[in-house]
């Protein structure tokens, strides 16, 4: 019941992404279909359009939820966790369906609506024409500048994500699917991952145990330093730590590199694959 009425409260408020979107979606199709239905007095399908875009947001919506009650863990269903990322994707599925549709009935409300006939003098008049020559030089010109601005970013956030944790971990270790109670030790040398606990949240999740830390700072001294690491049944260095690495050479006497290490009394092993 709190989950359900956090959820209500969270798809009901104007302060929500999600449902600024949902209502940008009902209210451009419904003036939409006023204007072309009832000052153009064209006939279109905006209204069905609009039904069935409207169901399919309400079987999401409950999908969603459903996954929170069923599925998610209750200390992250109660804040609602990534519930704005999960129900902006439908939002966005269905703006692009309402677009698509709003476009052909646009078309079909033309003066002439057959495409074959159309010419240089299938406009009302020259002042619909000139609206409807200028209207679409300004949207080429800003959907080309969108487009070019989406591909740079889409490039730029490749080029960072090849140097994201979720990716360096399935460089040096396979995914675990099974649950288990593992201790693992991520090391990650950026310290702002580290104190808003993502390296652990991910580490969690990568090798599906909640046992796992994330850890930055290792200046220790050489005992102390060795007491950490063997808490620890398994390290996982998935990129280079200097202070990390040069407190295994003076305990262990040994160079490491990125990967993933069993514990021993001894040092460290490196291995493929965490063995539960």
């Amino acid at each position: 019941m709190k989950i359900g009425n956090k959820f209500l409260h969270q798809i009901f408020s104007l302060d929500s992404l999600s449902t600024r979107g949902f209502l940008l979606v009902n209210l451009t199709l419904i003036i939409a279909w006023v204007v072309i239905r009832l000052y153009l007095k064209k006939p279109n399908n905006l209204l069905k359009v609009l039904l069935a875009l409207d169901a399919s947001f309400v079987a999401y919506y409950l999908s969603v939820f459903a996954m929170y009650i069923v599925s998610m863990p209750y200390s992250e269903a109660i804040n609602l966790e990534g519930s704005e990322r999960y129900l902006s994707s439908m939002v966005i599925l269905n703006m692009l369906l309402a677009t698509m549709a709003l476009v052909v009935a646009m078309d079909r409300a033309m003066y002439e609506p057959d495409i074959s006939k159309r010419g240089i003098r299938s406009f009302k008049n020259i002042i619909t024409k000139n609206t409807y020559q200028l209207s679409a030089l300004v949207l080429a010109l800003f959907s080309t500048i969108l487009m070019f601005s989406e591909i740079n970013g889409i490039k730029y956030r490749s080029t960072i994500g090849k140097e994201e944790l979720p990716v360096e971990l399935n460089h040096i270790a396979k995914q675990d699917m099974k649950y288990n109670h593992t201790k693992v030790l991520v090391v990650d040398p950026h310290t702002a991952d580290v104190n808003d606990y993502y390296a652990g949240y991910v580490g969690k999740y990568y090798f599906f145990s909640d046992k796992v830390d994330g850890r930055e700072n290792f200046m220790l001294s050489n005992s102390d330093f060795k007491k950490v690491v063997q808490r620890y049944q398994y390290v996982a260095l998935p990129e280079w730590h200097r202070t990390f690495t040069t407190m295994l050479r003076k305990t262990y006497h040994e160079d490491y590199k990125a990967g993933l290490y069993k514990v021993t009394p001894k040092g460290l092993q490196k291995v493929n694959q965490i063995k539960n």
